[in-house]
């Protein structure tokens, strides 16, 4: 799992006070769901890597269960994104529940105890779409946050 955490620190005299605190949840609202449209916007745009299944990218949620908290995030729960992300280092590879791994090739399949990956480079869909769409969100952060202190 990769998560982005949104959270505003040294804001508890805001926290305090309703309408500063219903202000700041929509401001963070809308700056995590800038970050989260981003972030299918680069993969969408193949700038980080080429979707094969759509799976990881179907993955990727907003979690606003915390904004009244000054909280906000955004998770990739494919149980492989770390390794997009990230990348992986060489490593070999074993059968689990079977004495041999196998795979198809044009051929027919082959079989084998163990196999020695050379690890893949990083496909940085999360940094890369923080790095574009960080000065969208503070702008949608700011319209929310204004609105909203404007309506009390």
């Amino acid at each position: 799992m990769v998560r982005v955490k949104v959270e505003a620190q040294n804001l508890d005299w805001l926290l305090n006070a309703a309408a500063g605190k219903r202000a700041l949840s929509e401001g963070l609202g809308a700056f995590a769901l800038s970050l989260f449209r981003s972030i299918h916007r680069v993969i969408d745009e193949g700038k980080a890597f080429t979707p094969r299944t759509g799976h990881l990218q179907q993955s990727i949620r907003p979690d606003f269960t915390q904004l009244s908290k000054g909280k906000a995030e955004i998770v990739a729960e494919a149980s492989y994104a770390p390794f997009v992300e990230f990348g992986t280092r060489p490593h070999l590879i074993r059968p689990r529940k079977r004495q041999s791994l196998r795979w198809a090739t044009d051929e027919g399949y082959v079989f084998a105890k163990l196999v020695r990956h050379p690890g893949s480079k990083p496909y940085p869909f999360f940094r890369t779409a923080i790095k574009e769409g960080l000065e969208e969100a503070k702008k949608e952060f700011v319209q929310a946050f204004l609105k909203a202190l404007r309506r009390e």
